[in-house]
């Protein structure tokens, strides 16, 4: 079934399953909102089933050496435990980073979203231009939006195909 003719997609060239960044016109064509998230790394039931699975492993050796009285071993199965839920934990977090770009006739406006936290920055679009900087040796290119001497880095976080495609859709706008 085709898509609605006001939802645009470009899907992610890493994996056919996730839409990375997802192109919406709203207003009749008058706003253009570019929606980014990351490639998440697991899934939140794919890490939850991990978490219990490993949890399990962990109190099961860590039963067994106290029926063979062996205590001195406990206190690191309890650091590994915290050290497994605080890498699972910033796994999930990080994977809740959307940045939304808007793009109207006067205004531009970024909208960073980690978790609860909102950070919204607004440029006027006559003022602004979006340059894609190439990086050196073997690093990635950066979208940056350069205003009043100002760069603000966009979609960072994606990967160098989507990364030039959604400069290309930018410079369309």
């Amino acid at each position: 079934l085709p898509a609605p003719n006001n939802l645009n997609f470009i899907f992610s060239l890493q994996s056919s399953k996730k839409i990375m960044v997802e192109h919406r016109k709203l207003k009749k064509g008058l706003l253009n909102e570019f929606i980014i998230r990351p490639n998440p790394s697991l899934a939140w039931k794919t890490i939850k089933k991990i978490y219990v699975v490993l949890s399990i492993v962990i109190f099961f050796v860590a039963g067994l050496l106290t029926y063979i009285n062996a205590y001195l071993a406990l206190p690191f199965y309890g650091f590994e435990f915290g050290l497994l839920s605080y890498a699972l934990y910033k796994t999930c977090y990080q994977s809740t980073f959307v940045q939304i770009l808007r793009f109207s006739n006067r205004k531009i406006e970024i909208e960073n979203i980690q978790g609860k936290k909102k950070n919204i920055m607004k440029f006027n679009r006559d003022w602004s231009k979006f340059r894609l900087i190439k990086g050196y040796f073997n690093q990635p290119t950066h979208i940056a939006i350069r205003s009043h001497g100002k760069d603000t880095q966009i979609a960072h976080f994606i990967s160098e195909e989507e990364r030039l495609i959604l400069y290309k859709k930018i410079q369309c706008l």
